[in-house]
């Protein structure tokens, strides 16, 4: 896959304005005054697109890359454009490095009703602890995957990737594996990424960014394979 390079407008904003949400509680609303671009007409065949989230301290916290977490906000509005021009056969589907969690939320259609069922895994889950593995989550992506052949599916990575897991090299080689196309899009940090498979999709998110580049990110892949879709370039 080709790599994206620098997204302009961003979402990581300062944390001296805030300090970090508490876990459970709902993403702020954010803007939502960028352009994302048109997401054309549903797609032919089926696909599944799975957002898996890192909500470790170096994220999260007062001095992380996201610490007022807008990538949950800017997330759940890229959802909603989609949403609007969707078919039964366009699932979403929402994940945490901590598995299981309550914020799991298992493949839905994306479309108006399915939007609220989406949006209430879009925040720090309650009793997840903060984990820097990407392997169980993986795993678990790969088995929601592996459950609907039909769909083409797409694995949407929001990460720092500074990993804990015990062989970070290891764990981003069966990350360039996944049965389908894999977006990571890594927040403010490039060294994390540093060993990403040329198979991986990359879009580096920088912390002094204004809001939109997460929610087109994750737009880019949400609209891959709808006809007549288009994203906005950067302004």
């Amino acid at each position: 896959m080709n790599r994206i390079g620098p997204l302009l407008p961003g979402a990581l904003r300062s944390s001296r304005l805030l300090g970090a949400p508490m876990p459970g509680a709902p993403a702020r609303p954010g803007r939502a005054d960028y352009l994302l671009g048109d997401a054309g007409r549903p797609a032919v065949g089926p696909t599944l697109l799975i957002a898996d989230f890192d909500n470790s301290g170096s994220v999260t916290s007062p001095v992380g890359t996201d610490p007022l977490s807008n990538r949950f906000a800017e997330v759940a509005h890229a959802f909603s454009v989609v949403a609007r021009r969707s078919a039964r056969h366009e699932l979403g589907a929402v994940l945490h490095f901590d598995v299981p969690s309550s914020g799991e939320v298992r493949p839905t259609q994306i479309n108006r009703r399915g939007l609220a069922r989406l949006r209430s895994g879009l925040h720090v889950p309650p009793d997840g602890a903060g984990m820097s593995e990407l392997t169980p989550s993986l795993r678990r992506a790969v088995e929601i995957a592996e459950a609907h052949p039909e769909h083409a599916a797409t694995l949407v990575v929001l990460s720092d990737f500074w990993l804990l897991d015990p062989d970070p090299p290891a764990v981003l080689a069966e990350l360039a594996t996944f049965p389908g196309d894999v977006h990571a899009v890594v927040l403010g940090n490039r060294l994390g990424a540093r060993e990403l498979d040329e198979r991986i999709t990359v879009t580096y998110i920088d912390r002094g960014d204004s809001p939109g580049a997460v929610a087109r990110a994750l737009f880019t892949s949400l609209v891959a394979h709808r006809p007549g879709s288009h994203v906005q370039a950067p302004p």
